[in-house]
């Protein structure tokens, strides 16, 4: 008896490459486009299924009809600069992909702003253990996580389906990734919240993109941003009202400005920027100092697509 081919769960390589035009495969290699992705979800056939609904003379199923096919892809990644001021993070294409458009200072920063027009793809490849499984004309949503610990960007991608191969690991090169520094009072400054100085313990953004699949008779198919609503959380050390009061600006509905900055030094810093009401506040103790737990729908009242900023120094 031939023995059975065992493949293994955790030899998996991750690729991602921007497209340059939608739905056309740049053909990722490991060589250039390897992911450090952490805690990797494969969705690997996700069907829109339709019921016959046949009357048949015996009773039993009928066989359905498959109306559109999608493959998703989750991870985690290291939310890091590259370690040279005005070079791209590795991440780059990901966020292009999340509804952010990139401008590069040459020599002095990276921003990604929001866009919501003209939207970035981008096709991945996951091989697990020499079955490959690819998605183009991927497009997603995110979140940023910044509590004490990894700076972590969440990655959610939906793709168009193509059907999975027999193919042989890639060679990977991991040149780039830089280690992340961890998030604690060394490498982490302290927050501004409507420009004032705060220590926090957490924080949290969700980008809020809606993707949907279109699949409209005529012939065009595609994965699509129809909206956003982000929302963000964080938890701060509790000063006199006399120098921060959410209550007030809740009340008011105040548009304020909120940044966090993580990385010790120049060319490894990430700076994250809101403009944002506070929708919610409450009282919370974080090892035995009174703290504010805020909650926020970032918003740019002017609509030039400011309400996040990502900028890396």
């Amino acid at each position: 008896m031939t023995a059975p081919t065992i493949r293994f769960w955790k030899k998996k390589a991750v690729l991602f490459k921007s497209e340059v035009t939608y739905n056309t495969d740049p053909v990722p290699t490991g060589a250039a486009n390897w992911i450090e992705a952490r805690n990797v979800s494969l969705t690997p056939a996700e069907f829109d299924v339709e019921d016959r609904q046949v009357t048949r003379v015996n009773m039993g199923n009928v066989a359905k009809l498959i109306t559109g096919k999608r493959v998703k892809l989750a991870f985690d990644v290291a939310l890091a600069a590259s370690g040279a001021l005005g070079t791209a993070p590795k991440i780059g294409p990901l966020l292009l992909a999340l509804g952010f458009a990139e401008t590069v200072s040459a020599g002095v920063s990276v921003t990604y702003n929001l866009v919501s027009a003209a939207f970035g793809s981008g096709t991945f490849y996951v091989n697990i253990d020499g079955v490959l499984h690819k998605g183009t004309g991927a497009r997603g949503t995110g979140s940023i996580k910044l509590d004490k610990g990894l700076p972590l960007l969440h990655v959610e991608l939906t793709a168009l389906y193509l059907a999975p191969t027999d193919t042989a690991m890639p060679a990977t090169t991991r040149t780039g990734w830089p280690v992340e520094y961890p998030v604690n009072a060394a490498n982490t400054l302290v927050c501004t919240v409507n420009g004032v100085a705060s220590y926090y313990s957490k924080f949290e953004l969700n980008f809020g993109n809606q993707i949907v699949h279109d699949n409209f008779p005529g012939g065009y198919e595609a994965i699509a941003q129809k909206d956003r609503a982000p929302s963000a959380s964080m938890s701060i050390l509790a000063p006199a009202l006399s120098v921060l009061d959410p209550f007030t600006l809740k009340a008011a509905q105040t548009n304020i400005a909120v940044q966090v900055v993580h990385g010790p030094t120049a060319s490894n810093k990430v700076q994250v920027e809101l403009k944002t009401p506070i929708v919610d506040v409450g009282y919370e103790e974080i090892t035995g100092s009174a703290g504010y737990a805020l909650s926020m729908a970032p918003e740019d009242p002017t609509d030039l697509n400011t309400e996040i900023t990502l900028t890396f120094v």
